[in-house]
């Protein structure tokens, strides 16, 4: 799970929330998916709900600005997700999405009665790397990976807090329109067949991680969950 540019640093409000990218996408490229991909597929069909711990790093293409962050992220079907930052810049940031293209939030502070509706893609509300808050999510991450032009492969992954895993590469056939990353992958746990990492590359360049603790699968949530 998995992460804005920055509320906090565009001097508005929410600073929130990690994960990828935000971009358009070609109709369907029908990628070949993988055992472990479509284990993970499988799997996912029946999970109603989730929370997760996602923990990120962040860095532009050059490396010069840098991003740490960690989030608390509870996701629940059709496309509910609420995020708050527990740790790194807007600490006690929240945000709320219920589909759409708004999302409701506050950030930190002494500023968190002050709550706004903002635009999904706002400037002030996608992380370091352009990447909104829908984008940390399973269900995002299978359509990336099935939508995203490229090949996909696995191979033996590493053990990721202890955990086994299958390593499943997107090699993208277009960076230019993935946001410059040109390899995508996801670390699947070999136990429940879930993500428990994701990198991204620009080049031989690794320029985001997230990485998944504490996944809670099927809390019975409701839409008041994610206010």
């Amino acid at each position: 799970m998995t992460t804005f540019s920055s509320w906090a640093r565009a001097g508005a409000t929410l600073a929130l929330l990690c994960a990828s990218v935000s971009f358009t996408t070609p109709a369907l490229a029908d990628n070949k998916g993988t055992p472990a991909f479509d284990a993970f597929v499988k799997t996912f069909a029946d999970v109603k709900d989730y929370q997760v711990r996602i923990v990120t790093h962040e860095t532009s293409d050059d490396g010069r600005n840098v991003q740490d962050r960690t989030y608390a992220y509870r996701w629940g079907r059709p496309s509910f997700v609420r995020v708050e930052v527990v740790a790194g810049p807007g600490k006690g940031g929240v945000a709320s999405w219920s589909g759409g293209d708004t999302i409701h939030g506050h950030q930190g502070g002494i500023l968190s009665m002050i709550h706004i509706t903002s635009d999904i893609n706002d400037a002030r509300a996608v992380s370091l790397r352009g990447d909104n808050l829908e984008v940390s999510s399973y269900s995002w991450e299978i359509k990336h990976f099935q939508m995203q032009p490229g090949t996909l492969s696995e191979a033996e992954g590493p053990a990721v807090d202890g955990q086994s895993t299958t390593a499943v590469t997107l090699e993208v056939t277009d960076p230019k329109a993935n946001k410059n990353v040109s390899k995508d992958v996801l670390f699947i746990g070999k136990d429940r067949h879930l993500p428990l990492r994701r990198e991204q590359y620009v080049g031989a360049t690794l320029v985001k991680t997230e990485t998944y603790k504490s996944i809670k699968l099927n809390n019975g949530f409701t839409p008041d969950d994610f206010n």
